[in-house]
């Protein structure tokens, strides 16, 4: 849901899928400025996959703090040299550049705002400041085959 307080009938309610096209499919081609947001979508998910390669292919065991850090890596080396390449200030960097310039520029409203939900549920910041790597990564992981939704049964107050 994407509210607008005081004017209900600007309300935008839909059901979240996650997967291959789901996304592209739902949402965005009924919110989205089509075709323009779709080509966004797919360019800015084109752009931003060399920031997962990491996360995705480097299990999280293997990256340890100490002197022999590098050796558990080695054997990842080709994922590292792909991070590498991508420049430390855009490995580990905000967003910005991808949504503003000068990498890329998200022009179509509606998919800027779902970036800014997006975000907000991981860091509590607008997409212009979170991490491109984990606005990366979330665009990787919610549009990949088998992909899902992990959420405790009953909620996050089952949990705490």
């Amino acid at each position: 849901v994407i509210e607008h307080p005081n004017k209900p009938d600007l309300e935008k309610r839909w059901k979240l899928r996650v997967g291959p096209d789901h996304f592209e499919e739902g949402p965005l081609r009924e919110f989205g400025n089509n075709p323009v947001a779709l080509e966004e979508f797919n360019a800015l998910r084109e752009l931003t996959k060399p920031l997962v390669t990491g996360a995705a292919t480097i299990p999280a065991m293997a990256m340890r703090p100490g002197s022999t850090s590098l050796i558990p890596l080695l054997r990842y080396l080709p994922s590292l040299f792909a991070i590498i390449s991508n420049g430390v200030d855009t490995s580990t960097g905000p967003f910005g550049p991808f949504m503003n310039g000068p990498i890329f520029k998200v022009t179509d409203k509606w998919l800027r705002d779902w970036f800014d939900a997006l975000a907000f549920s991981l860091s509590g910041l607008p997409a212009e400041r979170t991490s491109a790597a984990a606005m990366a990564y979330v665009l990787f992981d919610m549009h990949r085959e088998g992909a899902a939704l992990d959420y405790p049964k009953g909620g996050l107050g089952e949990v705490v």
